[in-house]
């Protein structure tokens, strides 16, 4: 009996084994299949992405809106809000708005308030305007020594306008004792710091040697400075250097445009000048009485009594002449004439281009004057 044949051996099973080999060798099975239907796609129509989207962009938007603080409804109350934190600035604008009744009915005791409040923060054009709005009877009682304090503190505060106030004050002696020298070295102050007003004081004061050294060619550079700034009592003043040529050449034709335009800003003594050259007839300007007369209705509108003279009169034609004055009794009426104060004080401004910068007094003055008929 044959024996079976025996297969081989392997040259791996001739090997040795190492047990440790076997050991470290990861086992890998694999997952039995899974019995469970696959699932199927389901396709998603086109517009639901851009439908999120709308979504989410809404609700971020609903959730800023309900988070913003809710803006002011006015400027006014926006300006309470910044002046209520201690912005000076913002309570003297709104002092401002409730001034003029910018949004709201005029309220000056309110306004001055909100003036004395920017005020005490330092905010020199609010102690301006508190003085102004005092003086002018509103806001609160008249108290004459708070006024001039006021104005005081304004100045210091370079306020042009509150020097050229003090300066007036101290050249009249109005609440003050009366020093021309200070009212000179206030006018100065207020013309330096730009204000034409101040620097038409200070031109007459250079002209006639109040307080100051007389000195024509300054009180000439200084009227023409005044009136280019703005000042209707310096185009009035220039005027009259221009009409005697004095400190400059005599130009009678620009002496009247000037005269023109002192009136039209509210000069007494520009109206009233101008009256009596087209009395006169002189100067290049041709004799018209109506003219003069309308001249002189205007000046006594303004408060000037020597206006509502001339108008009481039945003038002639050549019978008076503006340069017949002397130049220092025309400086002296100036410095007097309580028109002349209340003028400056209500019409003192010039718009750049010459035109009219006051308030709305003058109408209504000039319309409840009984005037006398006008002559045949």
């Amino acid at each position: 009996m044959s024996k079976p044949e025996l297969e081989p051996e392997d040259a791996s099973d001739r090997a040795p084994r190492d047990p440790d080999a076997s050991a470290a060798k990861p086992v890998t099975r694999r997952a039995p299949p899974s019995r469970l239907p696959a699932k199927e796609s389901v396709a998603r129509p086109p517009w639901v992405p851009f439908a999120l989207g709308l979504l989410v962009g809404a609700l971020a938007g609903l959730s800023t809106w309900a988070l913003a603080p809710a803006a002011p409804k006015s400027l006014n109350q926006a300006l309470a809000a910044r002046c209520d934190k201690g912005d000076k600035l913002a309570c003297r604008q709104l002092g401002l708005s409730h001034q003029v009744g910018l949004e709201a009915a005029r309220d000056a005791k309110l306004a001055a308030e909100l003036f004395e409040r920017a005020c005490n923060a330092d905010d020199a054009p609010a102690c301006l305007h508190l003085a102004k709005l005092l003086e002018a009877g509103q806001g609160g009682k008249l108290d004459a020594a708070r006024v001039l304090g006021l104005y005081e503190r304004a100045c210091q505060g370079s306020e042009g306008e509150a020097c050229a106030t003090l300066g007036k004050r101290h050249e009249k002696g109005r609440g003050v004792p009366k020093d021309p020298a200070k009212a000179v070295e206030l006018f100065q102050k207020g013309c330096d710091l730009g204000n034409a007003e101040a620097c038409g004081g200070l031109a007459l004061a250079k002209f006639i040697g109040m307080g100051t050294e007389a000195n024509v060619e300054q009180a000439v550079a200084l009227f023409q400075k005044a009136c280019d700034g703005g000042d209707a009592e310096g185009c009035h003043g220039f005027g009259r250097m221009l009409l005697g040529g004095r400190g400059m050449p005599k130009d009678e034709a620009r002496a009247v445009q000037l005269f023109e335009r002192a009136c039209d800003g509210g000069s007494v003594m520009g109206c009233r000048a101008l009256g009596l050259l087209y009395t006169d007839g002189s100067s290049g300007v041709t004799a018209d009485l109506a003219r003069a007369r309308q001249l002189f209705e205007r000046g006594c509108a303004l408060g000037d009594q020597l206006s509502c003279e001339r108008m009481e009169r039945r003038t002639e034609v050549g019978k008076t002449m503006v340069r017949s004055s002397p130049f220092g009794s025309w400086a002296g009426q100036r410095l007097r004439s309580d028109a002349f104060s209340k003028s400056r004080g209500r019409f003192r401004r010039l718009a750049p281009g010459g035109a009219v910068a006051t308030n709305a007094s003058l109408g209504a003055n000039s319309s409840d004057r009984r005037l006398p008929p006008a002559p045949a």
